[in-house]
């Protein structure tokens, strides 16, 4: 027999395959770091791409914010923050000068806990902290049109600062091709009447986008907002498919995530030179299965490995349950698939709404089965989504039913690009 293990929350799924069956296991290894996080951190800062060093840029006059990412994209961002508090203050800027503010998008809002898990309690405590909310308009300020005609309406701190610095992480997107960079600022601290275009149909690519950048008209869109904008200085992370810091990347927002993007793509591209019956996949585990609306990024990878009339299953923990927004209500409104796609061409973009449309783009080309212990099966089962207690059971059940030639497991989907070359 065969094993197949991958994340589920802060543990794992396991299941046993029979040899009759090919198993390819997408998980590539990991490269050894060139240095610790701290030093990885201090060498982007001391050779910044496009720029001169930020405690050089900022100035004692100045009213900094620094953005961060929220609960649901982790990563080093401890040590991105203190680092960069160093440099501030020896470019002399003082405490009360200084802003983080938590980029939700259109998540729910951060708790005081998961800030402290974010920056940390000390930096908390110490500095002034913001989260943003798309749907405020009290606090957003709008800034003209940008391209693809997607009005800018960001968060005012942000707008009325003068020196903006957006932290983060570059790792494979399903959406935009890869994270990071100008994503701080649409979708990062935006409002919704921007995200209502800017991740509705034709900006937001039909097919899921891994790997697809230049020429994706939702990198383009963000990246123009955050020259809109201004933003002085950027530092992220690159991760492999392990979630290992390989490198970090600080400077001008354009020049240096590129640079961030190039050493994505030779960490995460995987060649796929045959697709399979059934696609098992996760998204990493916490925090990113958190809810079924976060995981469904996971789904988008497998998405192109599938045969036709793939089975798709997704490992979703789940402790937070469906997710935000109408994503329940359009999944359970409709009779089929076609007709959440329909529905999302007319209507675009509302929280939620994106992954409905997400959902229904699987189920077009396949079956999907949520391995899950916290989310109702009745609930996902009105969402035209089936359901099993564990891998196991989901494996048992398919191969009862159908002949099962190949499988593809895919236990950190979230982090790859897959390449199809048949």
């Amino acid at each position: 027999m065969q094993q197949i293990k991958l994340p589920y929350g802060k543990g794992h799924q396991q299941a046993n395959l029979s040899d009759e069956v090919e198993l390819q296991i997408i998980d590539p290894e990991s490269a050894k770091a060139a240095g610790s996080i701290e030093e990885l951190i201090q060498k982007a800062l001391d050779y910044p791409i496009g720029s001169e060093r930020l405690e050089k840029l900022a100035k004692l006059e100045d009213d900094v914010v620094i953005i961060v990412n929220d609960h649901t994209r982790p990563g080093p961002n401890k040590q991105i923050v203190k680092a960069l508090i160093a440099r501030l203050e020896m470019a002399g800027v003082k405490d009360e000068k200084v802003t983080f503010v938590v980029a939700t998008g259109s998540h729910r809002a951060t708790t005081e806990a998961e800030i402290d898990e974010i920056i940390g309690p000390e930096m908390r405590k110490r500095f002034k902290v913001h989260v943003h909310d798309c749907l405020d308009e009290a606090q957003l300020v709008y800034l003209g049109e940008a391209s693809q005609g997607m009005p800018l309406f960001v968060n005012r701190l942000v707008a009325e600062s003068s020196f903006v610095i957006t932290t983060g992480l570059i790792a494979p997107h399903h959406s935009a091709g890869y994270s990071g960079g100008r994503k701080s600022i649409v979708p990062g601290v935006a409002g919704l009447k921007s995200l209502k275009i800017h991740h509705s149909l034709p900006i937001r690519p039909f097919e899921p986008a891994m790997g697809f950048i230049y020429g994706n008209p939702f990198h383009e869109a963000s990246l123009e907002a955050a020259k809109m904008l201004s933003v002085k200085f950027m530092i992220n992370a690159v991760q492999d498919p392990h979630k290992q810091n390989i490198a970090f990347v600080a400077g001008e927002i354009e020049q240096a995530h590129a640079e961030g993007v190039a050493l994505c793509k030779q960490a995460c591209e995987v060649e796929i030179h045959e697709l399979a019956d059934v696609v098992i996949t996760s998204p990493g585990g916490h925090p990113r299965d958190i809810n079924l609306y976060q995981a469904q990024k996971a789904l988008s990878v497998a998405e192109p490995l599938g045969k036709p009339n793939c089975v798709y299953i997704l490992l979703v923990e789940g402790t937070d349950g469906i997710g935000e927004g109408v994503f329940k209500e359009w999944m359970v409104e409709a009779k089929t698939p076609e007709e959440v796609i329909q529905r999302f061409k007319v209507e675009g973009y509302n929280v939620g709404s994106n992954k409905a449309f997400m959902y229904a783009r699987a189920l077009t080309k396949g079956r999907v089965i949520i391995v899950s212990d916290h989310i109702d099966p009745k609930a996902l089962s009105d969402m035209m989504l089936e359901w099993a207690p564990d891998l196991q059971t989901a494996l048992d059940t398919v191969m009862a039913e159908r002949e099962v030639r190949k499988v593809i497991a895919l236990p950190r989907a979230v982090n790859i690009i897959p390449k199809v070359v048949l």
